[in-house]
């Protein structure tokens, strides 16, 4: 755990308001004037979230502008712990879904929970989600500790990490007096990330958090990342860097058109994506077959053959047995998340 971070009982409300308001600013998805916190909403702790259960539960959502639809019917759901990426192309629905997850635009149909809460009702929530914007939404003529001040005081802080705590976890420490206007991109995303982990939050919310950034920034970002995910924070990432995101995830959902291509574990997609490696006794033979059955071959060490077949394993166990070809060990090998992508966009284009 970072200094100073502790766990929040999971029955108790903290008193920091929500930052939807700046959200919707930046985004300019609502007017700038949003309703006060519902007062009638009572929080039931049974819905309240347990280790392993539930922390974001989308069910068939959909968001449609007239004849256009942006979200066809999604479900996934993000557990306590886990570091769940919504990746894709721009123009796939990602940041759509996180609106509607945070109760910033109202879906078509379908239903969203955080936090055993509907996302109508996010206000209850306070102080338990923490958002960082694409762009950071900063005081860029106040300092770096001015605004870890002002946006404490935006969430009626009580508690949660100290500002040199927070600034040392996100590595700003020794540039408390730096304005903000004055840091460069990736330093302005991590100083959004700072006001974000100041509250203590259950549940970090990032759009598109390598938007914009140089190798450097990237770098850095990754590694700050890589540091809450290690302590064990729940994560919700969109972004479409798949290659920088596979070092990170634990569980994705691929995006395209508005529909959900796949959803799962990281070991389970990548490991289901058509890629086979098998040692066979007689791989001569086993390179015609391949040939024969339109199976491309990536790559060839003595006997073992690494295949992108398209079909399951079993039946590339099968027609290797059928023609004779002894099988010492077959198994999936794991693909990368650009291929996967490639083989949804491919099967989506022969749906169409």
């Amino acid at each position: 755990m970072a200094p100073g971070r502790t766990r929040r009982s999971q029955g108790s409300l903290s008193q920091r308001s929500w930052r939807g308001k700046e959200y919707a600013e930046s985004h300019r998805l609502l007017p700038v004037s949003l309703p006060d916190p519902p007062t009638t909403v009572q929080t039931d702790p049974e819905s309240l979230p347990r280790n392993g259960s539930a922390v974001l539960e989308v069910r068939g959502l959909s968001k449609r502008y007239g004849d256009q639809v942006v979200l066809g019917g999604i479900d996934f759901e993000v557990l306590q712990g886990q570091i769940f990426g919504l990746l894709g192309p721009n123009g796939s629905g990602k940041t759509t879904t996180l609106n509607c997850a945070l109760g910033l635009l109202h879906p078509t149909s379908g239903s969203v929970r955080i936090l055993g809460q509907p996302s109508q009702h996010i206000y209850e929530t306070r102080g338990r989600v923490a958002v960082v914007f694409d762009k950071p939404v900063l005081l860029p003529s106040h300092t770096i500790s001015q605004n870890l001040k002002y946006g404490a005081h935006l969430r009626d802080q009580t508690g949660g990490c100290s500002a040199s705590e927070v600034l040392k976890l996100v590595g700003l420490a020794g540039l408390e007096k730096r304005k903000a206007g004055q840091l460069s991109l990736g330093q302005m995303r991590r100083l959004s990330i700072a006001l974000a982990l100041a509250g203590n939050p259950e549940l970090l919310v990032l759009d598109e958090p390598l938007a914009g950034l140089d190798p450097i920034g990237v770098r850095e970002i990754m590694t700050l990342l890589a540091r809450l995910r290690d302590e064990g924070l729940t994560l919700l990432v969109s972004s479409h860097r798949l290659f920088e995101m596979e070092r990170l995830l634990t569980h994705a959902g691929v995006l395209i058109q508005g529909k959900l291509a796949a959803v799962g574990s990281l070991e389970e997609l990548l490991g289901a994506a058509g890629r086979i490696r098998a040692e066979v006794d007689a791989p001569e033979r086993a390179l015609e077959l391949a040939q024969q059955n339109s199976w491309e071959v990536l790559a060839q060490r003595g006997q073992e053959l690494t295949l992108d077949s398209g079909t399951p394993a079993e039946e590339v166990n099968k027609a290797l047995v059928q023609a004779g070809i002894g099988v010492k060990r077959l198994t999936p090998a794991r693909s990368s998340l650009p291929d996967l992508f490639e083989q949804l966009v491919d099967a989506q284009e022969q749906e169409q």
